[in-house]
């Protein structure tokens, strides 16, 4: 691994990165419509919130004055794993409600079917395509651009694509004397390397299995379809209807399900599908796993590619349509044909490429042409960035844009994944099962097509803004509650608690008619506070930002009569003071929990934690828990920071670096640090804690069947619960506590004005009637009196106030040590982690490599203390408006003293 990959998640975790912005010449406006008033609306998913701006939006408003587009967040997923529908009904019932939810709309192939064609739910824009000389064919790749046309229609403009192919482990196939594979490869040859490839236990069953289609339904939909080689449609009718028995796809179905059966072949996708040799799978996958997105997957050996069988790739189509319903098809098709201009929204995390060739070389894809600087597959923008196709593969990423299957050629594919389910459940061979979905398949259409011109379709206009009186304001807040709080679209999961705290509050604040909440996904203060009055964050941002754009709460905190400093939990208002002065209002907050299996605990015979626990109990616990050496770690963490080995650390009575005292206080070589560092790493030595490299950045994840493992306060977990998925039995509990330390970490939910706010006053009253109402927010309340508040413990029942309650009695305890939280919403903090790093790798040489652990941690204590004597000038001076470049360049110096220290800082094998 070369010097600049294996250091750059370092640097992404100083976040040194700056995105420069470019904008593109304004066109001249469309005075067509100036005269009048024309209200869109545009709905994506909620991930785009970033990209679509609105100075984006404003650039297609300048050219045609009187429109104004209103932006919807949906929830239309990418590629399929949106909620599934098990009826044509359903299916139909849920396209008509996104086709009435918004003029333009965000599609993909799981979002734009047949049979919401068929129903006549999405406008054919093939006469205004025809009609319009400005839309030039030829610069969009052609099998893009022939991915949604059929049965004559026209269905929407493409904007980005991601490739589907067959990738390898050249080593894998060395070691089972296996040819690779080659677009020439038939069922056969397939069935052949799955079972040559697959890896098996002692015991005759499958360990790992050979061959996988990564992502599931979709990716083996489409696999299947392919390797058939034949259309699942008659072309000679029209519209199109289904075709699926066919003597080809017989044979390859049969065979796919005996593979299926065998388990050589993981059609589900998730699990180990990092460990299985032979997969396909989409290029921005592929991408995310060979450049170490999950901690697991960071070293993987490089892969090659190929075509699938005959020369062809799959493609997944982003694209934008307009409803049927909407009062304006002009105007709109001339929205979305404008969004498939932006390199913003075509080079994403779930692309390969943009669709158009002129997109090639832009601000976000700065290679030339295709694997070269911005072409396909080069890095990119919007939705987070694009994803870098690796150089081994860029060739094969080429040919499959040129050699692209078209997702109209993939229609009724799904229905192969509902004939194995046929065969499966019902013993049926592949002809009965292919007979069995065409008549299903059939059926449906005709359900669809007797649906075309029954509904009376309208896209409901946008909400323009509340009807204010004369002198009134509406108040605007923007409100980020990280991923646990967020709802279906631009809603929040507990919506109607906002609503009604925030009706409560404009009947009793004079001169306030509305409060404007917006969900955002950004926690840069210098860009909130420049657009809205108020800013709720899911951490505490105040040591990081540039506190010039946001007010001094202490004149508002010193006149408010309801509140009393010495009322907030702990240390929480001290954490967000700067300077003597207090920048944020502590909402609540978000501690560090264990959570638990109560029906494991009861099958071992392990008392539950209800009360908390000891140290000792903990260790009791995990050694009744996995009686066998064969047994799985009972504790998994779910904790990409490796934050939980320093809380247990502390509960164990040791402290090898002290963040009570400024700087922190290093001491890894103190006996009795040395002693609790051993016991924790003891337990996952033996097997007892399932531990990932602590050294390392990742994604770590709980094992599924975890009897214990790590989290947070989430009373919003049931609203992201797939559709079918059991129910969540784990219970929360506190982290063990030690003879001499309490322990705890925990991030804060805090509330900002904006210097530039309308009415401080009331953007004051308003956050304070938000920290009046912990139900909002996933955690438990910042302040004592709300912990006991009778009203609070109705609303939240008391177990969970028992646990706040717990908590709230370890935070006043004067032997309770707090420690930094090292994965807030903002990421991991970098600043500590780069000072906790030789300590890590301590951690990691010890347990992973059986090294001596006091000469570990006398080497990384001397490199630890080298580091923090050369950074001790680095700092960032908050209120300065060039903290960015601040930033960067204490970056590049704990960079330049890191390496200096230790020139194999960073680096991986």
């Amino acid at each position: 691994m070369s010097l600049s990959r294996s250091r750059s998640k370092y640097l992404a975790l100083l976040a040194v990165v700056m995105l420069v912005a470019s904008t593109l010449a304004p066109l001249a406006p469309d005075h067509a419509y100036a005269q009048s008033k024309i209200a869109l609306s545009l709905s994506v998913p909620t991930l785009c919130e970033n990209t679509l701006t609105p100075e984006l939006l404003a650039e297609f408003e300048q050219q045609y004055p009187g429109v104004k587009v209103y932006l919807t967040f949906s929830e239309t997923s990418f590629f399929g794993f949106g909620p599934g529908s098990s009826t044509i009904d359903d299916k139909l019932d849920a396209a008509e409600e996104l086709v009435s939810s918004a003029d333009v709309l965000y599609v993909d192939s799981s979002s734009l079917t047949v049979e919401g064609t068929l129903a006549g739910y999405f406008l054919d824009l093939a006469p205004l395509v025809m009609s319009d000389p400005t839309l030039d064919s030829a610069d969009f790749i052609p099998a893009v651009w022939q991915s949604y046309q059929w049965s004559n229609g026209f269905w929407a403009l493409p904007f980005s694509t991601d490739v589907v192919l067959l990738t390898y482990d050249p080593v894998a196939f060395d070691a089972a004397g296996l040819a690779y594979p080659n677009e020439r490869w038939t069922v056969d040859d397939f069935a052949n390397a799955a079972r040559q490839l697959t890896q098996y236990n002692a015991d005759g069953t499958v360990a790992t299995p050979g061959f996988t289609t990564v992502s599931g339904g979709n990716n083996q939909d489409m696999f299947l379809r392919i390797l058939a080689g034949t259309s699942l449609y008659d072309a000679a009718t029209m519209p199109n209807t289904p075709r699926l028995t066919d003597p080809a796809l017989e044979y390859t179905l049969q065979v796919w399900y005996e593979l299926v059966q065998e388990g050589v072949v993981n059609a589900r996708g998730g699990g180990r599908d990092n460990d299985i040799p032979l997969r396909v799978e989409g290029i921005n996958g592929y991408a995310r796993r060979r450049f170490g997105f999950n901690q697991d997957d960071s070293d993987e050996e490089v892969r090659y590619a190929s075509l699938l069988p005959g020369g062809v790739s799959g493609l997944n189509v982003q694209a934008f349509a307009v409803s049927a319903g909407t009062q304006y098809p002009e105007m709109a098709y001339k929205l979305a044909k404008f969004l498939t201009t932006r390199s913003e929204l075509a080079t994403n995390n779930f692309s390969a490429s943009p669709a158009r060739y002129s997109l090639f070389g832009t601000a976000q894809n700065t290679n030339n042409g295709p694997g070269g600087p911005g072409g396909p597959g080069g890095p990119g923008g919007g939705f987070g960035g694009g994803q870098t196709a690796p150089e081994e593969i860029q060739p094969v990423v080429d040919q499959g844009l040129t050699a692209g299957l078209p997702v109209a050629e993939l229609r009724y594919s799904s229905y192969l994944s509902a004939a194995l389910t046929e065969m499966e459940s019902n013993g049926d061979d592949a002809l009965s099962a292919l007979q069995v979905v065409e008549a299903q398949a059939v059926s449906e259409s005709q359900t669809a097509q007797a649906r075309y011109g029954t509904v009376n379709l309208y896209v409901e206009p946008p909400l323009t803004g509340p009807q204010l009186a004369e002198g009134e304001i509406a108040l605007t807040c923007a409100v980020n509650l990280g991923m646990g709080g967020r709802g279906r679209g631009s809603q929040f999961a507990n919506q109607d608690q906002w609503d009604q705290v925030i009706a409560d509050y404009v009947a009793s604040e004079p001169g306030v008619g509305a409060v404007n909440l917006e969900s955002v996904f950004d926690t840069n203060l210098t860009v909130l506070a420049g657009e809205y009055d108020c800013i709720i964050l899911p951490s505490n941002v105040v040591p990081d930002s540039d506190l010039s754009v946001v007010l001094n709460l202490d004149p508002l905190i010193d006149t408010d009569p309801t509140f009393d400093r010495n009322d907030v939990i702990g240390n929480t208002l001290t954490q967000l003071q700067q300077d003597n002065k207090t920048w944020a209002l502590p909402l609540a907050i978000q501690p560090q929990m264990l959570r638990y299996d109560p029906e494991q605990f009861a099958w071992a015979g392990v008392p539950e934690p209800i009360n908390g626990w000891t140290t000792d109990a903990f260790v009791d616990a995990l050694r009744m828990l996995k009686l066998y050496d064969t047994d799985p770690a009972p504790f998994s963490p779910n904790d990409p920071s490796g934050s939980y080995i320093m809380m247990l650390i502390a509960a164990f009575g040791g402290l090898p670096v002290d963040y009570r005292t400024d700087p922190a206080t290093i001491s890894f070589t103190d006996p009795a640090n040395v002693d609790a560092i051993r016991q924790v790493l003891d337990l996952a030595a033996a097997g007892y804690i399932s531990y990932s490299e602590a050294s390392t950045p990742g994604m770590a994840s709980a094992g599924a069947d975890a009897a214990i493992t790590t989290g947070t306060l989430n009373q919003f977990a049931q609203f992201f619960r797939p559709e079918g998925m059991p129910q969540d039995t784990m219970v929360s509990t506190m982290y063990p506590q030690g003879s001499q330390y309490g322990v705890v970490a925990y991030e804060i939910t805090t509330g900002y004005i904006s210097a530039t706010a309308q009415n401080p006053d009331a953007a004051y009253h308003f956050l304070s009637a938000v920290a009046d109402n912990p139900q909002l927010f996933s955690g438990m309340p910042a302040r004592q009196s709300l912990v006991n508040d009778p009203a609070v413990i109705a609303a939240q029942g008391e177990e969970v106030v028992a646990i706040y309650q717990q908590l709230d009695a370890l935070l006043r305890d004067p032997n309770t040590i707090v420690l930094p939280v090292q994965s807030g919403q903002g990421g991991m903090n970098a600043f500590n982690f780069i000072q906790e790093y030789w300590l890590r790798r301590a951690f990691d040489s010890y347990v992973l490599e059986g090294a001596d652990l006091e000469q570990a941690l006398s080497e990384a204590e001397m490199l630890t203390l080298a580091y923090m004597e050369c950074t001790q000038g680095v700092v960032v001076d908050t209120t300065m408006t060039d903290i960015g470049e601040q930033r960067r360049e204490a970056a590049e110096k704990m960079l330049a003293c890191a390496t200096g220290v230790d020139p194999t800082f960073g680096l991986t094998d």
